[in-house]
C-alpha cells in the first residue's frame, strides 16, 4: 500500500576517534657560562606546546615543543632562571579518520622532576601524554510527516540546533616591545602568561571573522639581577576562519586557546637589553549550529491497516543560553612555614575548567596552580605552588538536567598580598565565556510497515465511548480506528485532553 514520507536532515558531531600516547622526557641540562651556578632549585616547570596539527586522512601528525624552565637561587643569592626547548613528534593511524575529519590534540605534563647534580648541571625527568580527538559532521535523517493508508501521526514541534561543522585553525602573534623608559633593563625573564579573548566575531560568506586581544603579562629579572620587574603588553587579534556552510542565522562559538608564548630579551641600538621580542601562538576552536525547526513523530497508526511501527532516540541539542562573566576567586594561605617578606610575582597556571548544570544553573568549576615567588624575612628566594579551586553559576535560560557547552575559562589577573605572619591573601581574576545547549534524548518514528493483509474491519458507524478525565484523545482515537479530529469536531471540543469524565461518540475513521 502506498504512502509518503518526508524526512528532515539534522546534524549531530559524532566523535570518531579519542586516544592517548605517553611520551617521556629525560633531559640532562648543562648551564652556559653566563648564567650563575645553582646554590638551590626553586622551581622546574616543563610545558609541553603543540606547534602544528596535519592529517593525511587515517594518520594524524601532532609536533609539538617542549619547554623545560629551570628557576633557582644561584651562587650569588639572587633568583636565576634558564630555558630549554625540545621538539617532539607523535602520531596516530585509524581507517575511521578521513581528510574533512576535525582534528585537535592537547598534551599535558603528568609529572616533571628535576635535581641539581652539580652545580652546573640538571637532570630532569618527566612524563607527558598527548590527546588525540577526532571528529566529523554527521546526518540524521528523522521522518516529519506521513500521508497515505488512512495514517495518521502524533507530532511535536521543536527547534533544534543542527550541528554545520567545526574548525581548528593555529595562528601566530609577533610583536617587539620597547622598555618604558622607567623599567629596569631585561637580564633574564622569570614568567610569561598570555590570555587571548574575543571582542567580536561576524559571519560572512562560510567564513568568521574573529577581531579580539591577547594580554601579555612578562616577569622578569632586571639586569643587575636584583629584582623582579613585569611589563603588560596588548596584541590585537584579527583572523579569518573558514568554514562551509555557515550563514547570517549560524550560531558560531570560537574558543581561542594559547598554546605557547614566548618572549626573548634583546638589545636596543644603545646595546642594552630594553626589547622584547614576543612571539604567540593560538589556536582558534569553531563550532557552528543552525537553528532548524524540526517535527518529530512520536506515535502512528492507519484506520484501515495494522501497522508495525519503529523507534529510535535522537540526542538533540536546543539553544539555552549564552554567557560572559568575570568572577574573583579568593584564597587565604596560612601556616605556609615560612615568613614571606614580600611577593615579587604571582602567577596562575594549569587552569582547568568543567561545566555542568543543576536546575536553572550552569555551574562553572575547576582548579589553577597557584605561583608565588616571595622572598623572606632573611632576604631568601622561594616560590609557594598550591592547587586551588574555583566554583561559580550563572543562570540558565531554561532548566535543564544534561547540558553541552562550548566555552572557556581564563585568569585574566592575580594578585597576592602578605596579611600577616605566615599569612598570605590572594584573588585571582577569572572570566569564563560560552554558549550553551540543552541536551534532550528525544523518542520518534523512525519507521512504519503497513500489513496489507490485515485489513481493519469496523461494522460500527458510530461508537460510544465512557472516558475518564485527562484522558488522550489520540489515545482514545488510536483504540477505535478513528482519527483525533472527527472526535473533537462531532463532540465539540478543544482540546487534546479531556477535561472532565464524559461520554464520547466516536465516529468511524475508515
Amino acid at each position: 500500500m502506498n504512502y509518503n514520507t518526508v524526512t528532515q536532515k539534522i546534524g549531530f558531531c559524532e566523535n570518531i576517534h579519542e586516544s592517548t600516547a605517553e611520551q617521556s622526557l629525560d633531559a640532562d641540562i648543562n648551564l652556559p657560562d653566563y648564567c650563575p651556578e645553582i646554590r638551590k632549585i626553586l622551581k622546574c616547570y616543563v610545558s609541553p606546546n603543540i606547534s602544528s596539527v596535519s592529517n593525511n586522512s587515517g594518520r594524524i601528525t601532532a609536533d609539538a615543543n617542549v619547554s623545560v624552565k629551570i628557576i633557582y637561587v644561584g651562587e650569588n643569592g639572587q633568583i636565576a632562571c634558564y630555558e630549554q626547548n625540545y621538539p617532539f613528534q607523535k602520531y596516530i593511524e585509524s581507517n575511521s579518520i578521513t581528510s574533512d575529519s576535525v582534528v585537535s590534540v592537547n598534551i599535558k605534563t603528568d609529572y616533571a622532576n628535576c635535581r641539581a647534580v652539580n652545580p652546573r648541571r640538571i637532570d630532569v625527568r618527566a612524563m607527558m601524554t598527548f590527546i588525540f580527538n577526532v571528529v566529523k559532521k554527521a546526518e540524521e535523517n528523522i521522518i516529519s510527516s506521513l500521508e497515505g493508508s488512512g495514517i495518521q501521526t502524533k507530532t511535536e514541534e521543536l527547534v533544534v540546533s543542527s550541528f554545520c561543522g567545526s574548525k581548528e585553525r593555529l595562528f601566530s602573534l609577533s610583536e617587539i616591545v620597547e622598555l618604558e623608559n622607567d623599567k629596569a633593563a631585561v637580564s633574564q625573564i622569570i614568567n610569561v602568561a598570555a590570555i587571548a579573548s574575543i571582542n567580536e566575531t561576524k559571519v560572512i560568506n562560510n567564513k568568521v571573522l574573529i577581531k579580539g586581544d591577547c594580554e601579555i603579562k612578562i616577569y622578569y629579572l632586571s639586569d643587575n639581577a636584583s629584582s623582579v620587574e613585569y611589563i603588560e603588553h596588548s596584541i590585537p587579534i584579527s583572523q579569518i576562519v573558514e568554514l562551509d556552510g555557515l550563514n547570517d542565522n549560524s550560531k558560531t562559538s570560537v574558543i581561542l586557546d594559547v598554546c605557547s608564548c614566548e618572549a626573548v630579551p634583546k638589545a636596543d641600538s644603545s646595546g642594552n637589553m630594553r626589547l622584547v621580542d614576543i612571539n604567540i601562538s593560538v589556536n582558534a576552536s569553531l563550532t557552528a549550529f543552525e537553528e532548524t525547526p524540526i517535527t518529530l513523530i512520536n506515535d502512528a497508526y492507519s484506520t484501515r491497516y495494522e501497522t508495525k511501527n519503529k523507534y529510535g532516540s535522537s540526542e538533540l541539542l536546543m539553544f539555552n543560553d549564552n554567557f560572559e562573566t568575570v568572577f574573583t576567586n579568593k584564597i587565604i594561605l596560612e601556616s605556609i612555614g615560612v615568613s614571606v617578606s614580600r611577593v615579587n610575582a604571582v602567577w596562575c597556571s594549569e587552569l582547568k575548567y568543567n561545566f555542568s548544570s543543576k536546575g536553572n544553573k550552569c555551574i562553572i568549576s575547576g582548579t589553577y596552580l597557584a605561583n608565588i615567588l616571595y622572598v623572606d624575612e632573611e632576604n631568601q628566594a622561594g616560590i609557594i605552588q598550591k592547587t586551588v579551586d574555583y566554583d561559580f553559576s550563572v543562570k540558565l535560560n531554561e532548566e535543564t538536567d544534561k547540558i553541552k557547552c562550548f566555552g572557556s575559562v581564563s585568569a585574566i589577573s592575580c594578585v597576592c598580598a602578605v596579611t600577616g605572619d605566615s599569612r598570605l591573601e590572594m584573588k585571582t581574576e577569572l572570566k569564563a565565556s560560552g554558549i550553551i545547549y540543552s541536551e534532550t534524548a528525544k523518542k520518534h518514528l523512525s519507521g512504519i510497515e503497513i500489513v496489507t493483509e490485515n485489513k481493519i474491519k469496523n461494522n460500527c458507524a458510530l461508537t460510544i465511548s465512557f472516558c475518564d478525565k485527562d484522558e488522550n484523545i489520540w489515545n482514545i482515537a488510536k483504540k477505535y480506528n478513528s482519527t483525533v479530529d472527527i472526535i473533537k469536531e462531532e463532540n465539540g471540543l478543544n482540546s487534546d485532553l479531556l477535561e472532565n469524565k464524559c461520554m464520547l461518540i466516536i465516529p468511524s475513521g475508515i
